[in-house]
């Protein structure tokens, strides 16, 4: 009998073994019985000083001659008061009430702020530090070569590096968990709240991972990750206890959904305490959070499932391209043909946050912020598309060796992936134009062209800026890559800045802020005439790069295939 236990208990190991690899190398190198111990007593020091602080409100004991030494105020008692001080009052059995729903819930939070805090910004520094300091010794490039998939090595990691961090976590789980039920929190709300911690975990480990395989800073990524990581929630969830009014009805609402935070807000309005007793976001207020005129977060349920499913879509995205990136690091970062599908979609959700307030000031500069951040995206694009010089040179050898075969340009420059990245920025840009201009034009009224012109403007100004930083990743220099991001910066962010320090606004020199970044601001005090002037400025710009960088890839190509006949050549004779 103990045979087969023991031959049923080594199958099971075995299959763990095959079932994930990279998990089993992660856990065996860090799940020593000397770091669980250290992890163990962190985690039960901090919940003990939690719990310490939060008992401290109590009332003090009697003294000896059995009277008060002052009238005992505290939080968590039920008579009169100001502020978060109530007087503490005794029942007819000669016991303190005390309001033990309310400490629970203040306990509830407490650990749920810690552990969010915890989960993501020491996870996120654990799993930057651990494959930069893996690529560092050259171990990752060995874990590429294994058989094992990427999902698989990825997955492994992420649940691996962070195995002292997730023994330390479940150690609160049944003091978090016994909160929550003495706070009166009901458990379907608990549990979507542990459900909405493990998608954010599962997005920003799958972005910090992301993050630590770019090729630049190895030595700063972790510090820049947590770092971002932690100024990120520190100054939302701030907003959250501080600021009733966070809800802005502008793009900037969408960063909400991304703290799961926000869905402690519909776990205090279950427990029905009177909100004044609670200084967190009300569940009233993000009725104001709109989503193309519907308010989704009114409902516990409509509210906590749109956060899982934008957390969703994003791990969806993010894991696709954490994947190609992987076992690929010197193509693009997506390819052609998944830009499309990305911008479809996160103009569509960026466009139903513009919509909040339909008020035609107000529409008008969430318009203006909407390019804004479409710039930014424009830039990402511009960074993520781009080939480098080796891989812009192959593809041009291979056009010069294949034309003739009946391969179509046109299908290259849009799907393929080591074509120049010009025509793909520009299809994306259009993608996003097309979608918002049909809003522009019903929401706006006065503002609706000169609006829809600076997106037209804004969008020249990226495609500008992608070939000349597609040009420049063709140049024989080793610092390709660093000279365009500063090109890039010197076009987009030198020119206003400097009409900015000679205090030269949009309404006194238009024509040239129709340079800047944000176009719109100016359109409005230009005439049309300068309009069309940009425009036909831009695409001259557009036209005169574009030709030098083709003359370019194609004496490449030609000198590749030559160098190839001539090698071929000589291996005959």
């Amino acid at each position: 009998m103990k045979n087969i236990q023991l031959h049923n208990s080594i199958s099971l190991w075995e299959r763990f073994l095959d079932w994930n690899p990279q998990l089993f190398r992660e856990i065996k190198g860090k799940l020593k019985t000397r770091n669980v111990v250290i992890a163990a007593a962190i985690s039960t020091l901090v919940q003990f000083v939690v719990v310490i602080s939060l008992l401290g409100e109590l009332p003090a004991p009697e003294t000896k001659n059995g009277y008060f030494q002052s009238i005992q105020s505290g939080r968590y008692g039920f008579g009169s008061g100001y502020g978060d001080r109530w007087t503490y009052t005794k029942d007819m059995f000669d016991n303190w009430v005390i309001n033990w729903q309310l400490l629970w819930l203040d306990l509830f939070i407490a650990l749920s702020i810690i552990s969010i805090f915890a989960l993501l910004i020491v996870g996120t520094y654990m799993l930057v530090a651990d494959t930069v300091k893996e690529e560092s010794r050259g171990t990752l490039n060995f874990i590429r070569l294994t058989p094992q998939s990427a999902g698989s090595i990825l997955l492994g990691k992420i649940l691996g590096v962070p195995i002292l961090l997730y023994v330390a976590m479940l150690l609160f789980l049944p003091l978090h968990f016994t909160a929550g039920l003495g706070a009166r929190i009901p458990l379907t709300l608990i549990l979507s709240f542990y459900g909405v911690i493990v998608a954010s975990c599962a997005f920003f480990y799958s972005l910090a991972l992301l993050w630590s395989l770019m090729n630049f800073g190895s030595s700063f990524k972790p510090w820049l990750a947590s770092g971002a990581m932690g100024l990120f929630l520190f100054s939302l969830t701030t907003a959250l206890f501080h600021h009733p009014r966070l809800i802005s009805n502008t793009l900037w609402d969408w960063l909400l959904l991304f703290n799961p935070s926000i869905v402690l807000s519909y776990l205090i309005d279950a427990t029905y305490l009177p909100q004044h007793q609670v200084d967190f976001l009300p569940v009233g207020n993000l009725g104001e959070l709109v989503f193309y005129g519907q308010a989704w977060w009114t409902k516990a349920s409509w509210g906590i499932g749109f956060v899982l499913f934008n957390l969703s879509l994003w791990i969806y995205w993010c894991w696709s391209v954490l994947k190609r990136r992987f076992h690929n690091p010197q193509h693009t970062l997506i390819g052609k043909s998944q830009s499309y599908w990305i911008t479809g979609w996160i103009v569509a959700i960026a466009l139903g946050f513009t919509l909040q307030n339909t008020s035609s000031y107000r529409l008008t500069d969430n318009f203006i912020l909407l390019q804004f951040c479409l710039g930014i995206f424009g830039l990402g694009l511009i960074a993520a598309l781009s080939p480098h010089r080796q891989a812009l040179h192959d593809w041009a050898r291979y056009r010069h060796q294949t034309s003739r075969e009946g391969n179509v340009l046109w299908k290259e420059l849009v799907f393929g992936e080591n074509s120049p990245s010009t025509v793909a920025v520009a299809i994306n840009l259009a993608i996003a134009i097309a979608y918002i201009t049909p809003s522009i034009l019903l929401h706006l009224d006065r503002d609706r062209h000169y609006t829809l012109l600076g997106f037209i403007l804004g969008a020249g100004s990226i495609i500008l800026c992608a070939i000349a930083a597609q040009l420049i990743l063709t140049m024989k220099t080793r610092k390709r890559s660093a000279l365009s991001i500063i090109t890039v910066a010197s076009m987009l962010i030198i020119p206003p800045l400097c009409l900015g320090i000679a205090d030269i606004y949009p309404q006194n020199l238009p024509q040239a802020w129709l340079f800047s970044f944000i176009p719109t601001i100016a359109t409005k005090y230009a005439t049309t005439s300068a309009v069309l002037l940009t425009m036909l400025g831009q695409w001259l710009g557009v036209a005169v790069i574009g030709f030098q960088m083709t003359r370019k890839l194609q004496q490449a190509g030609a000198s590749e295939t030559k160098m190839l006949l001539d090698r071929t050549n000589s291996l005959n004779d």
